[in-house]
């Protein structure tokens, strides 16, 4: 299946953002993805492919699936485009937002191209994100929710996939004396995001050797200290290694984490939308997760684990109690074994799980 590839414009460059298109516009879902550190637009469309056509010859559940990607990440734009392309500094999280509400965009413009004169039944609008694409994704959805004039399509149902953030601060509930995070996680967040950051900093201020070289240093003393979010020998950093990127590249898609700390420090207002919406009932959410990356060590001849939680506990317990209650279709799924990239290792459970998520939402209208 080859996809319509569309450029929209990015902040500095009128065709830098990338959107490639599967399906057919006579699907009844509209699928948005976008991902996070460090992937383009290859590592989902497997499983982009997966839900554009459809489960069994009877249902004809396929979807109309968008896959698109923080600026400057997707590893052939980047090669073609080098610092020509992408702004050397980076984006902010408002700048990749508003490449988010584009892609939206430019994808319901194509979905409708394919439908022509059929327009009987309006769309169900799914966003699914993954990793640090869930930040500026949720301030995406919830800016579409809470300002008519933001984006044209405000998005039906919501897929998470190993990240959850914080809820809604006017959001009711019996869960806000939980922690957010354990303090290890706490510091495994500070560990590796820190060390993204910094390396970010030394390329865009200094030079790019200085960045790769902090990057080693730091990132050594982080897995000695077991502080890494993913085991230095396990299938995620497998997956990421057999990516082969290009140094120089690998330090660039740093920046969301340069941000994060410059949004924390200096302007925190600019993440006040990166939270779970405010009516669950309205704009459920599925979240898909794996607490475990594990391999079994010969040294020692014990097993070794490494739970590093990418969820905030009390977001997690809020779903959990909407699906016990059956107050909204918000469900929480852990896939077995999967990893980080769970689409990539399990897919056949992922996309069985997003099946059943979107289905909810037609038999419930």
């Amino acid at each position: 299946m080859k996809p319509t590839i569309i450029r929209y414009a990015i902040p500095g460059n009128e065709s830098g953002g990338l959107l490639h298109i599967y399906g057919e516009g006579t699907a009844s879902n509209v699928v948005l993805y976008c991902g996070g550190w460090p992937d383009g637009v290859e590592p989902f469309t497997p499983m982009a492919m997966r839900l554009a056509t459809s489960s069994s010859t009877e249902t004809k559940d396929g979807c109309f699936v968008g896959v698109t990607c923080w600026p400057g990440f997707d590893f052939e734009s980047y090669q073609q485009l080098k610092f020509r392309g992408f702004k050397r500094g980076g984006y902010n999280f408002n700048e990749v937002l508003c490449c988010i509400r584009e892609a939206a965009k430019q994808l319901f413009v194509e979905y409708y191209r394919q439908r022509v004169h059929d327009f009987k039944e309006t769309p169900q609008f799914t966003v699914i994100f993954h990793d640090f694409g869930v930040l500026p994704g949720l301030m995406f959805v919830n800016r579409s929710i809470e300002e008519d004039y933001f984006a044209e399509h405000t998005p039906n149902r919501i897929v998470l996939l190993d990240v959850l953030l914080e809820p809604h601060p006017d959001f009711r509930t019996q869960f806000w004396h939980l922690s957010p995070y354990s303090v290890h996680e706490l510091l495994v967040y500070v560990a590796y995001r820190g060390t993204f950051a910094c390396a970010f900093a030394m390329l865009r201020f200094l030079s790019e050797t200085i960045g790769l070289l902090t990057f080693r240093i730091m990132y050594m003393f982080v897995i000695m200290l077991r502080l890494a979010p993913l085991h230095p020998k396990g299938s995620d950093m497998m997956l990421l290694e057999e990516r082969k990127m290009d140094h120089h590249h690998l330090i660039y898609t740093f920046y969301p984490y340069y941000y994060l700390f410059r949004a924390m420090f200096f302007n925190k207002k600019e993440l006040v939308h990166g939270c779970l919406p405010l009516n669950l009932v309205k704009t459920p959410i599925l979240y898909l997760y794996e607490t475990a990356d594990y391999i079994h060590l010969v040294l020692r001849s014990k097993r070794e684990w490494w739970k590093k939680m990418f969820h905030d506990h009390r977001s997690f317990a809020i779903l959990q109690q909407e699906e016990r209650d059956g107050t909204s279709d918000c469900r929480v799924v852990k896939v077995k074994g999967a990893g980080h990239w769970m689409y990539c290792l399990r897919p056949e459970v992922c996309e069985a799980e997003i099946r059943k998520f979107l289905n909810a939402s037609m038999t419930r209208g």
